[in-house]
């Protein structure tokens, strides 16, 4: 209310109520015709095109870009990738033989075994992954469990979905969902299982209600940042000092040498050089599912702003902006227009440049809702005086543009 008064200092006495009032009406105008449209483009095909345009393009990528220039990463030590590239499943088994000899604290292996092949390669397999460091990889597709075969399923209760989140209308991964619940039944994550056997189930237990719902994931990272070991790196190797008790992450990273042409596995993420256009997927899936581990072991996450303050600092803004330019409006200006079009231009850049500081500090304020109503409401101002002037004239009914 004080930002509300300092605006509005000149108006006094009844102006100052008449002004409340038409801004209120103004406000729930623009609400109604702001309903109407966006339920006319939910049911048109027509404005499909620009939904899907813009429907994976965030302006928070612009801090990602930047980001990836600074190269200062803080990333977790504990954290080694291993590339599995095209190895046949006795040299995946030899791999993993190796590095289970250095003793680290928590394999995943984000491989999945769907069918069964050669007997004698699949039991040599499979006595590679009895042991309780590992950790499996499942996915969910239309809500049914693609896993490895019977065979190599050695260690009860060890897996966890790599579906990042279950959105399918969204081709960037922004977010994941650490436990989801079909029915009476939980799941977990990939990522979640492994953090809960680097630190322990009193982690998981205390966490569980916050990874239940879709968080955004703070990317930390990308193939270049994190310590990759190749297969020729492990084979052989009678010590490796980094990867004792550390967790290793196993899955596919392309060729060392050309795999930034390489798209199997890759998905678009907001660290894609190219934010605004076509372009190439960018990131794998075992990068991805490591940048999560990296978030829940640091407790590094990005705090989202709650809707109910969204829609209140919209309502404000939105009052505000109308009373004050509804007052302006009707001393007829010359510079009105002008000063309508600055300020929704100062308003809607000031506003991104805000979320963007808050992001980079750890805040995710999704403003893009606030800026669209705001705006599209103070173009309505012109609309509604005809409005107010028709019911005026039909009706009698007085307010600050028109009365006796």
């Amino acid at each position: 209310m004080k930002l509300l008064k300092s605006i509005l200092h000149k108006i006094k006495g009844k102006d100052f109520l008449l002004v409340m009032k038409e801004a209120f009406k103004c406000m729930v105008f623009s609400f109604m015709v702001l309903g109407v449209v966006m339920l006319i483009g939910l049911n048109l095909n027509f404005f499909s095109p620009f939904k899907n345009a813009f429907k994976d393009f965030s302006y928070l990528d612009l801090y990602y870009s930047d980001k990836l220039k600074e190269q200062n990463f803080d990333l977790n030590e504990n954290i080694v990738l291993v590339n599995i590239d095209r190895l046949n499943r006795k040299e995946i088994a030899d791999v993993l033989n190796d590095i289970q000899r250095q003793s680290p604290k928590v394999i995943g292996l984000d491989v999945i075994f769907k069918e069964e092949q050669d007997p004698i390669w699949d039991a040599f397999l499979t006595e590679k992954l009895s042991n309780d460091a590992f950790v499996f990889a499942y996915s969910f597709i239309d809500d049914k469990e693609i896993s490895n075969a019977g065979t190599f399923n050695s260690v009860d209760g060890n897996k966890g979905y790599a579906n990042f989140n279950f959105n399918a209308s969204s081709a960037v991964v922004r977010n994941f969902q650490g436990i989801r619940s079909i029915g009476a039944q939980t799941y977990f994550s990939f990522p979640v299982m492994i953090a809960e056997h680097y630190i322990g189930k009193e982690w998981l237990i205390e966490k569980s209600r916050f990874l239940k719902k879709e968080r955004p994931i703070n990317y930390t990272g990308t193939r270049e940042n994190f310590l990759i070991l190749e297969s020729k790196d492990i084979l052989g190797i009678p010590e490796i000092p980094f990867i004792k008790d550390k967790i290793v992450m196993v899955g596919y990273l392309g060729n060392e040498r050309t795999h930034l042409y390489d798209i199997e596995d890759k998905h678009f993420t907001p660290m894609n050089k190219k934010f605004v256009g076509k372009s190439p997927p960018d990131t794998f899936g075992l990068v991805i599912h490591a940048n999560i581990v990296q978030m829940l072991l640091t407790n590094n996450y990005i705090q989202v702003v709650p809707n109910w303050f969204l829609l209140v600092i919209t309502v404000i803004l939105t009052f505000i902006g109308l009373a004050y330019f509804i007052y302006l409006n009707k001393r007829q200006l010359a510079s009105y227009i002008l000063r309508l079009n600055l300020v929704q231009l100062l308003f809607s850049v000031s506003f991104v440049w805000v979320s963007l500081l808050l992001f980079r500090n750890g805040i995710l304020f999704k403003i893009s809702s606030v800026i669209a109503v705001v705006v599209f409401s103070l173009g309505l101002i012109g609309y509604y005086k005809k409005l107010a002037h028709y019911f005026y004239k039909k009706y009698k009914w007085e307010g600050y543009f028109y009365h006796d």
